[in-house]
């Protein structure tokens, strides 16, 4: 009861989860300017530890404060509040890269005069 209440929790979004069963979180704070009364945004990085590497980048995810695990890591993934949409970059990059090419062949049929002969045909 009273230890879990105590329990630190953070919110945040993974940065990188490039380390084996490590991810990276970056948590974003909002607090009042002492001095300028303005709201300043701050962000801190966290290394917390992801037992089973289910984390990916760009994914909201609960912290939960541990025991030492290492040099740095001092929080635990607890929870993946909300997934990030994962793409499939090849087959992005290759959708990109046929547009590109039927874009530069119609700029050089129209740079020939093919396309105002073509729409001449039609008529």
């Amino acid at each position: 009861g009273a230890v879990e209440a105590a329990m630190k929790e953070l919110v945040g979004r993974v940065a990188s989860n490039k380390m084996m069963k490590t991810v990276t979180v970056v948590v974003e704070r909002l607090f009042r300017h002492p001095r300028f009364k303005r709201y300043v945004r701050a962000r801190k990085k966290y290394a917390a530890h992801d037992e089973e590497n289910r984390c990916n980048p760009g994914d909201l995810v609960r912290l939960r404060h541990s025991r030492p695990l290492s040099k740095t890591k001092r929080w635990v993934v607890d929870e993946i509040v909300r997934r990030e949409r994962q793409f499939d970059r090849e087959a992005v990059n290759a959708a990109v890269k046929e547009r590109v090419v039927a874009e530069k062949r119609a700029r050089a049929n129209a740079e020939r005069g093919f396309a105002g002969a073509a729409a001449e045909s039609e008529i």
